[in-house]
C-alpha cells in the first residue's frame, strides 16, 4: 500500500518541453588536468564535483546552466571550495550536549538526499488543502505528523501545520486572538507570558496589535498587579513554555490560579520537549510529577472550563517539537480543528490563506513526518528513556562532587552552576549554553556517549567522578531505527516524477532549474550541521551586499537593517510593521492587485483595524488598480485626502505608508512610484515610507528601484524606496525563503522578527549567488522574457486574447478547461489564467503548450460543426456557434441577461451559479441565429478528471423547440468532442 497517500498523479506530455544536457566527461577531465590527479582518486576526494557531474542527466537547460557544461576556472574553484566546506562540516559538531539538535535526528536527512532531494517544492497553504495543479509537496506526511502529535494530546482530529519555531508560536497566538474575537468580541485581549522567549511575545504583539505583559520571577506580586490591570474586562492569552531556550519551565499551577480569577486561553510552547513528555509511560509521568498535556478547545461560557487541572495542562494551542535537527527547529503547531476564525478562500492557490507564511519549504514538513514514521511512539519512548537514565547518572556524578545542578522534570536538561566560570573552550566543546544567571544548560541528547558523560564529569571534578563508572545505558545508534522500504520507494518515485512534471509547470513564479543542477550538491549538505558562525558571517555579508546593490550609499547603509525570512509573505509582514514602528500613526495603502497575504497581514492587526477604538478611522485602505495591476493614482489621492481631512477634524497626526508592487502576483503589474508620489504632492501630501514587494522581479535584477531616505523621490531617475521584499525560491529556485530590507534609522531590531532563520537558507543563497552572477541573472531574465513574447505572439495567432505588462514574465489570457489548468499547473483567477515563463520553461515548452491550446479549440469547434445542421433544423434558423468567453465583459453581460430572462414561466433566473460554472468550465457555448441574435446558451460542466456534461440549456422565448430535445442534440456535439479529446461524457 502506498505510504504517501493522496499523491497527485504525475502528468505526462508527449513532446519534449525542456532540453536535458547530454552527459560528457569535460568537467572530470578539466578537474584532473588542473590538479594533476587521476580520475579515480579525484572522484574519491572531490565528492561535490562528482555529484555535480553525475547530476547532469537531470539538468534543465537555460542560458546560465547551459554554460556550466563547460566549466570555467572560477566555477571549478567554487566547486573545490564547496567540497572543502563539505569535508570540514562532516566533522563539525555543535557539541554532544547541544540543547537544540542531535545527530540522530539529523540522520533522517540522509534519506532525503538518497531520494533525489532537494527538488523544487512548496507546501503552500495548510496540509489539508491539496491543490491538484501543484504536485510538488509532501502534505500527506505532514498531515499524518500533525494527527499523530495531536493524538498524543488527546485530540485525534487536531489541525495545524509544520513550520519554524517562531512562526508556529505566532500562528498559535493568532488562532487564540481569532477565537476571542468570536467568543468575546467586545473585550480587548491581553497577551501575557513569563518563561516563553520575549521575542515571541513581542513579535506577536506587533503582528496583531495586542497589549503585552511579560511577568517576572515574583509570580504572586506579578499576578496581583495583572489582576488589577485586567479587572474582569480583558481576557488573557497566556503564552507559556514547557522548556525554553534557557531550560526554564512556566509555573502551570500559578497559571491555573490566575485562570480562576480571569478568563484565560493557554498556549504552550513545547518545541524542545513535546515528543519526550507525550511519549512517557503513565508510570514515568507520575513518577516525575508531570501533568498530562491535553489539547482542548476552550469555551469561556462553559462553567467547567479551566486552563489546567490538578493532573492536566489544558492547552488551547501547542507547539510540538523535540526530534529537532537544526535551530530554529521545524515544529508542528497544533490547535483544535474549529478553533479560530476560518480564513478566506483564495482562488489563485485553490485554498484558504490560513498559514502565516503562505509558501513553506516542504523539506521541513517532510522530515517531521518521516521522524514520526521512523521512530513512532515506542521508538521515541525507548530513545528518551536511555537519555533520561544517562541524565540521572551524570546528575548523581555531579551531585556527589558537590556541583550544584538541577534536572527539570519536563525536559532532558541539566542546569549546572559553578563557583567559577568555565573556560569557553570547554562549554563550547560540550555544546553547552551559558544561561543569563551564569549557569550552564546541557541536554542529554540521544547521541551522547558514555565517554561524553565521563568527560564532562572529569572536566568538572577530575578523578572524583571515576568511582561511578560509565553510564549503563548505551548511545542510540542511527541504524537502530530505519524507514520502511515502501516509504523510501514512494518518496523516490515521487521525486523522479517531479523531474519530468517540472518541465511544463507554468502557473507559479517559481524556478525549477537551479535545483536540477545544484540539487545533487546541496543534497550532500542536508545531513550536515551548518556552523552558526559560518551562517552568521556569510549571511551578514549577503545582506550588506544586497543593500549596496540597491543603491544604498555608504552613509545610508547604516540606516538600513536587513534579515533573511522564510518567504516573501513574512518579509512583507516585517516590512509593514517596521514601517509602522517608525511611523506609529501612519495610514497604510496597498493595491487591489497586491499579493493576497498583504490584506491578511493588515487585517490581523487589532491596531490597524481600530478594533478597540471604534471612533477612530481604519488605518488601512485598498486602492483600486487598473486592468494591468497598477495602482491608480487618482484613487490613492482620493483616499489620502479623505483620511487627512478626518485626521484634521479629529486633531490627529497623519502620514502615509505606501505598500507598492514591483510585479504583482497575477498580472505582473508594477506601480509607478514616482507618479504616485507626484500625484500626492499636488495635494500637499507625500509618503513617509514606501515598502516594495518585489518578490519575483527583484530576484532577477535590482536596477528598477533604489534604497534611500524618505525625502528622496528618485536617484538618477530611478524611484527611491525605504523597504524591499524579495524571494529566493522564485527567480533563483532555491528553498522557500527570502530577504527583507528596511529603513530603520533607530537601529533597533526589525519588527516581528522572533528568531534567526535556519542556516540552510544562508548556505543555499550563498551557493546560488556563486553560480548565478548579476550578469547571468540579467541574461536569464532576457531569455524568460523572450519566451514570454513567443507565447504571446503564438496565442494571439490562434485568436486567444492575451494581456500582459511588457517587462513582465506573466501572460494572462482566457481561462482554459480544468484538465489543462491541472496539466500545466496554471493559476486561475476569475475568467483568466496565467502562464509564467520561468527559467525552467524552454521555447519548446511554450510551443507545446500553445499547440495543446490550439488543439483544444480546434477539436471543440469541429465537434460543434458536426451538429450544426441538426441544431439549425431544431431551432428553426441557421445557427453559428461561439464559445462563451467570460473575460469579455460586454459579450458576457449580454449572455447573463439572456440567461436571466430565458425562463419560460416569466420568472427571473439566478445567474450567479451560472457565471461561476461558466468561468470554471471554459466550455460553455452559445448558438446565434438570424441577424446574430442570441438563440440558445448551453452551460457545460467540466472537471479536472476530464469529464464533461451539459448542465443546463437556456432558450430564447422565440424558440419553439423543447429544451430536452435541444439538450440531446447539444450532447451529441459534446460527445464528439469528448471522443476527440479523450474525455468522458456524463449524462
Amino acid at each position: 500500500m502506498s505510504t504517501l497517500t493522496g499523491t497527485t498523479a504525475i502528468s505526462k506530455v508527449d513532446s519534449p518541453v525542456a532540453k536535458i544536457i547530454t552527459p560528457t566527461v569535460a568537467l572530470q577531465k578539466r578537474i584532473v588536468h588542473r590538479q594533476g590527479r587521476n580520475a579515480t582518486q579525484q572522484n574519491e576526494e572531490n565528492v561535490i564535483a562528482k555529484a555535480f557531474q553525475d547530476g547532469r542527466r537531470q539538468w534543465i537547460e537555460e542560458p546560465v546552466i547551459a554554460r556550466w557544461a563547460h566549466p570555467t576556472f572560477s566555477m571549478l574553484s567554487v566547486l573545490q571550495e564547496v567540497n572543502t566546506m563539505y569535508k570540514e562540516w562532516r566533522t563539525y559538531s555543535p557539541g554532544p550536549f547541544y540543547p537544540f539538535s542531535d545527530p540522530l535526528w539529523l540522520h533522517t536527512c540522509n534519506w532525503l538526499r538518497d531520494a533525489g532531494l532537494p527538488w523544487h517544492n512548496n507546501n503552500l497553504n495548510l496540509p489539508d488543502e491539496i491543490d491538484p495543479s501543484w504536485p510538488f509537496h509532501f502534505k500527506e506526511l505532514e498531515r499524518q505528523a500533525v494527527l499523530s502529535k495531536g493524538a498524543r494530546t488527546g485530540d485525534n482530529l487536531a489541525a495545524g501545520y509544520v513550520c519554524d519555531w517562531a512562526e508556529a508560536n505566532q500562528y498559535a497566538i493568532r488562532a487564540l486572538q481569532q477565537e476571542l474575537r468570536r467568543q468575546r468580541p467586545s473585550h480587548q485581549p491581553l497577551l501575557v507570558g513569563a518563561r516563553i522567549e520575549a521575542s515571541v511575545l513581542e513579535s506577536a504583539a506587533q503582528l496583531y496589535g495586542l497589549d503585552m505583559i511579560q511577568l517576572g520571577d515574583d509570580w504572586d506580586c506579578c499576578t496581583s498587579t495583572l489582576t488589577e490591570i485586567i479587572r474582569d474586562q480583558r481576557p488573557v492569552i497566556f503564552a507559556a513554555s514547557l522548556a525554553n531556550q534557557q531550560g526554564e519551565m512556566d509555573d502551570f499551577a500559578a497559571i491555573q490560579r490566575l485562570s480562576a480569577k480571569t478568563e484565560l486561553f493557554l498556549h504552550v510552547d513545547a518545541s524542545r520537549n513535546f515528543d519526550y513528555i507525550t511519549t512517557l509511560s503513565e508510570r514515568s509521568r507520575i513518577r516525575l510529577g508531570l501533568p498530562r498535556l491535553v489539547l482542548q478547545h476552550p469555551y469561556l461560557d462553559d462553567d467547567n472550563f479551566s486552563a489546567s487541572g490538578t493532573d492536566t495542562i489544558l492547552a488551547a494551542t501547542v507547539v510540538a517539537g523535540g526530534m529537532n535537527w537544526a535551530f530554529p527547529p521545524q515544529v508542528a503547531v497544533l490547535k483544535p480543528r474549529m478553533l479560530g476564525t476560518p480564513s478566506s478562500q483564495v482562488e489563485y492557490v485553490r485554498g484558504n490563506d490560513g498559514t502565516l507564511a503562505g509558501s513553506r519549504d516542504a523539506l521541513g514538513p517532510l522530515l517531521v513526518g518521516l521522524q514520526e514514521r521512523r521512530f513512532g511512539t515506542s521508538g521515541m519512548r525507548n530513545v528518551y528513556a536511555r537519555c533520561s537514565e544517562n541524565r540521572d547518572t551524570l546528575f548523581e556524578m555531579l551531585r556527589s562532587c558537590n556541583v550544584r545542578c538541577e534536572r527539570p522534570p519536563a525536559s532532558l536538561d541539566l542546569l549546572i552552576s559553578f563557583d567559577n566560570k568555565l573556560p569557553a573552550s570547554l562549554w563550547l566543546k560540550w555544546g553547552c549554553t551559558r544561561r543569563k544567571d551564569g549557569s550552564y544548560l546541557l541536554t542529554m541528547q540521544p547521541s551522547v556517549s558514555a565517554s561524553d558523560v565521563m568527560e564532562v564529569a572529569k572536566s568538572i571534578r577530575g578523578s572524583r567522578a571515576n568511582h561511578f563508572g560509565a553510564p549503563s545505558h548505551a548511545t542510540t545508534k542511527v541504524d537502530e531505527y530505519a524507514l520502511d522500504d515502501d516509504i523510501m520507494e514512494e518518496l523516490t518515485r515521487r521525486v523522479a516524477g517531479w523531474r519530468e512534471t517540472a518541465r511544463h509547470s507554468a502557473g507559479y513564479p517559481l524556478s525549477h532549474a537551479l535545483y536540477s543542477a545544484l540539487g545533487p550538491v546541496i543534497g550532500h549538505f542536508l545531513p550536515l550541521a551548518i556552523p552558526p558562525s559560518w551562517a552568521k558571517h556569510h549571511g551578514d555579508r549577503i545582506l550588506q551586499d544586497r543593500i549596496r546593490s540597491l543603491g544604498g550609499s555608504e552613509a545610508e547603509q547604516r540606516s538600513f537593517s536587513a534579515t533573511f525570512t522564510t518567504g516573501s509573505t513574512m518579509g512583507n509582514r516585517v516590512g509593514l510593521h517596521t514601517a509602522l514602528a517608525n511611523h506609529p500613526n501612519a495610514f497604510v495603502y496597498y493595491s487591489s492587485s497586491s499579493h493576497y497575504s498583504i490584506k491578511k497581514s493588515v487585517r490581523d492587526s487589532d491596531a490597524l483595524t481600530g478594533r478597540w477604538h471604534p471612533s477612530r478611522r481604519s488605518r488601512f485602505a485598498e486602492i483600486q488598480a487598473d486592468g494591468l495591476g497598477r495602482m491608480i493614482s487618482a484613487a490613492l489621492v482620493k483616499q489620502a485626502v479623505a483620511d487627512r481631512e478626518w485626521c484634521d477634524t479629529h486633531a490627529e497626526s497623519y502620514s502615509i505608508v505606501l505598500l507598492a508592487n514591483l510585479g504583482t502576483t497575477f498580472v505582473g503589474g508594477c506601480d509607478d512610484i514616482v507618479s504616485l508620489r507626484q500625484a500626492l504632492q499636488r495635494v500637499e501630501l507625500d509618503t513617509a515610507y514606501v515598502h516594495v514587494d518585489g518578490a519575483l522581479d527583484l530576484g532577477f535584477s535590482p536596477c528598477s528601484i533604489r534604497l534611500g531616505v524618505p525625502s528622496l523621490q528618485s536617484k538618477d531617475g530611478i524611484p527611491v524606496v525605504q523597504g524591499v521584499t524579495l524571494s529566493h525560491h522564485k527567480a533563483w529556485g532555491i528553498m522557500v525563503s527570502g530577504e527583507v530590507i528596511c529603513y530603520n534609522p533607530k537601529q533597533g531590531s526589525l519588527s516581528t522578527v522572533a528568531s534567526r532563520v535556519e542556516p540552510r537558507i544562508v548556505f543555499e543563497t550563498w551557493l546560488a549567488q556563486r553560480f548565478y552572477t548579476p550578469a547571468g541573472l540579467e541574461t536569464l531574465h532576457a531569455y524568460c522574457l523572450a519566451n514570454a513574447n513567443l507565447l504571446r505572439r503564438m496565442l494571439q495567432e490562434k485568436g486567444i486574447i492575451v494581456r500582459y505588462n511588457k517587462s513582465s514574465l506573466i501572460t494572462f489570457f482566457e481561462r482554459l478547461p480544468p484538465w489543462m489548468v491541472e496539466e500545466f499547473h496554471l493559476a486561475p483567477e476569475g475568467p483568466w489564467v496565467h502562464y509564467i515563463t520561468m527559467p525552467h520553461l524552454s521555447p519548446e515548452a511554450v510551443v507545446h503548450f500553445v499547440s495543446a491550446v490550439a488543439m483544444w479549440i480546434e477539436q471543440f469547434e469541429n465537434a460543434l460543426e458536426d451538429i450544426t445542421p441538426e441544431m439549425s433544423s431544431l431551432l428553426g434558423c441557421s445557427v453559428a456557434w461561439q464559445r462563451i468567453r467570460c473575460h469579455d465583459p460586454v459579450s458576457f453581460s449580454r449572455t447573463i441577461e439572456f440567461v436571466k430572462s430565458s425562463a419560460r414561466d416569466g420568472s427571473e433566473r439566478d445567474t450567479d451559479a451560472f457565471a461561476i460554472q461558466c468561468k470554471r468550465g471554459a466550455l460553455s457555448f452559445a448558438a446565434f441565429g438570424k441577424k446574430g441574435a442570441l438563440t440558445a446558451v448551453f452551460l457545460v460542466g467540466a472537471a479536472a478528471a476530464k469529464t464533461v456534461r451539459i448542465e443546463e440549456v437556456y432558450l430564447a422565448p422565440t424558440v419553439d423547440a423543447e429544451v430536452q430535445a435541444v439538450k440531446l442534440v447539444a450532447a451529441k456535439g459534446l460527445a464528439k468532442y469528448a471522443e476527440l479529446a479523450g474525455l468522458t461524457l456524463l449524462c
